[in-house]
């Protein structure tokens, strides 16, 4: 196996990279004076046409001219051949054939498609990781209603006290044309995941040597603002152990903002089925996430969650990429754990990548502020502005940590989310799997949930059950 050290992308040669070499020395200086990145394959790019050359959340919605990306049209929002109600949903996409694979000897060829990420885990493990690239599926889709107020948003959001609070924007995304890296970061907290979401999910902790954690929770998820309601928290979210039975009913409950200067973000735990709730103003920022072993920080959650006010945001470009998405073969019921994780990354034969276009946003420490994880690089889908990788690096710029979401579109609502996201530790051989749903039921997106069932008296009055 190689050193841990050798394997690991240079950060500025990446960015360079995804620049393009001959843009490079005039973007960035425009970059850095809080010009817009550059706009690819959309006609007229001085103006685009938001709703027309562009889809309602800003996507181009032209392919690409090798037509390795096609046309967007609509998403998926009909139930797949075979669907049998309360049972996972069937891949729409089964029939698709392996594209190409990507393998360790193959990174200088395709290396402009790959994050620093993917190379990193390509030189680490050469002889069993790989990429499997199959045909693009635009198929991102949300309802007519949220179109309609993200179209309506693009001249009305706007970002107050000092860029971190939001205003004046109503349900959808915000900021379809984002001029900044902040903008383009509100899009994936304030994205379309449905209402109210209820799931019960696995997350593993998996070293090399064959050592396995698994917690079992039960995640609750609500957005008032997604509802309708401007002034509500973006993200209400619950999560409660079910097993191991030594740490059943410990509690998290975390209550997202829209304005961190007024209200900040709000988290309250209980160790425990009976243990006392207790503020956990700590659950932010770099304080490490004990479900997963600590690879994770608490801003991992969601890939990103939490304030904005420790890091600046550039937006970097919107490049074509190869991107995990139609995540469908990690959900079939008859797979186990054994089989989808292996010791040192996930059983590559069960994941799909695709090529997508993705905002990178390349996220830098403020100073006179602190954090494990300084810099960072994410790459957000244009099609749904979720979060697909995220690359985090120490003060020097050694890659520590690389975090996927494996998205596949819920047809029932519709919207695109993680069925499962893979954190890598990229100083040990260790990663973390979370949100897996083999053999569970799978999520609700009717769930009964109110707000006051994300409170601290939600969970004294319900106990195990929080």
């Amino acid at each position: 196996m190689n050193d841990p050290t050798d394997f690991r992308p240079d950060r500025r040669q990446t960015l360079g990279l995804l620049l393009g070499a001959a843009a490079t020395a005039t973007t960035t200086g425009a970059l850095a004076q809080g010009a817009a990145p550059p706009e690819i394959g959309v006609p007229n790019a001085g103006v685009p046409r938001l709703g027309e050359e562009l889809t309602p959340f800003g996507a181009v919605r032209a392919g690409n001219g090798t037509r390795a990306i096609p046309p967007w049209t609509g998403g998926l929002t009909e139930a797949p051949r075979g669907y049998v109600p309360d049972r996972p949903s069937p891949d729409p996409y089964i029939e698709d054939v392996r594209w190409f694979t990507v393998g360790a000897a193959d990174v200088e060829r395709y290396k402009i498609r790959l994050t620093a990420g993917q190379q990193a885990l390509l030189a680490k493990y050469p002889d069993s990781f790989d990429l499997a690239l199959f045909p693009c599926r635009r198929s991102a889709a949300a309802p007519q209603r949220i179109y309609d107020a993200s179209l309506a948003n693009a001249d009305r959001a706007r970002l107050g006290e000092n860029g971190l609070a939001l205003r004046d924007a109503t349900v959808g995304v915000p900021f379809p044309i984002p001029a900044n890296g902040v903008q383009a970061m509100w899009n994936h907290k304030l994205r379309w995941r449905g209402g109210n979401v209820s799931r019960t999910s696995l997350t593993v902790v998996q070293s090399g040597d064959g050592t396995r954690s698994l917690t079992r929770l039960r995640e609750d998820f609500a957005s008032p603002y997604a509802a309708g309601d401007a002034a509500a928290p973006p993200l209400l979210y619950r999560r409660t152990i079910l097993d191991p039975k030594e740490q059943a009913g410990s509690s998290l409950i975390v209550q997202g903002t829209l304005d961190p200067i007024a209200a900040r973000t709000r988290a309250w735990a209980r160790e425990g089925e009976r243990g006392r709730v207790t503020p956990a103003p700590g659950f932010s920022y770099d304080t490490a996430d004990p479900v997963t072993g600590g690879i994770c920080t608490a801003d991992m959650l969601d890939m990103f969650s939490g304030a904005l006010d420790r890091f600046d945001y550039t937006l970097v470009t919107r490049r074509e990429m190869y991107m995990p998405y139609n995540a469908h073969r990690l959900t079939n019921p008859s797979l186990s754990m054994r089989d989808i994780l292996w010791p040192h990354h996930p059983n590559p034969q069960f994941l799909r990548y695709e090529m997508h276009r993705v905002w990178v946003v390349d996220a830098r420490l403020k100073p006179n502020f602190k954090h494990s994880l300084p810099d960072r690089t994410y790459y957000l889908d244009e099609d749904s502005w979720q979060i697909l990788a995220s690359e985090h690096y120490d003060g020097k710029g050694e890659l520590l940590r690389y975090a996927e979401a494996h998205p596949m579109p819920y047809w029932q609502v519709p919207a695109l989310m993680p069925t499962a996201e893979f954190a890598f530790d990229l100083t040990a051989d260790r990663y973390a799997a979370r949100g897996l749903e083999n053999g569970l039921a799978p999520p609700r997106f009717d769930a009964p949930l109110k707000p006051e069932d994300f409170t601290a008296d939600a969970l004294v009055r319900r106990g195990r059950r929080g």
